[in-house]
């Protein structure tokens, strides 16, 4: 049997070294990814929680305290202006332990927002708001 030279292609420990290398990227890339996709969906209740603490700020300049919200229905409360329907897609938000001095506002994240946790914001006068994570 004669061997034609004029065939070119890989060798299939070329193609399995070009696998490897694939793989161990990915498996590099995919939970950067993952963590890149969560702290943006953090980001979207952070945001909706800034949103609250301009009403409660708004809220107690009116009536001298703050006040407990939940917005888990509809994105809307009723005794703070403030319209959260977009995140409340994502998100179940509720303020609550309103004192004198400040409240607590807790995101939970529904749907494909469980992956991304809870985000919890702690305001008082002093220390101002507190995030975690």
């Amino acid at each position: 049997m004669r061997k034609n030279h004029s065939q070119r292609g890989f060798t299939l420990m070329e193609l399995m070294v070009v696998i490897v290398i694939v793989a161990i990227l990915a498996a590099v890339a995919v939970p950067l990814y993952l963590n890149y996709v969560n702290d943006a969906r953090r980001t979207e209740a952070r945001g909706a929680i800034g949103a609250i603490i301009t009403a409660e700020q708004t809220w107690r300049q009116q009536h001298d305290t703050y006040t407990a919200a939940d917005f888990v229905t509809d994105g809307r409360d009723d005794n703070l202006n403030c319209d959260l329907a977009e995140a409340a897609v994502n998100w179940d938000i509720t303020v609550t332990v309103p004192t004198a001095d400040g409240y607590t506002v807790t995101a939970v994240g529904k749907g494909t927002m469980v992956d991304a946790g809870t985000v919890t914001m702690t305001y008082s006068r002093t220390s101002g708001a507190v995030f975690s994570p």
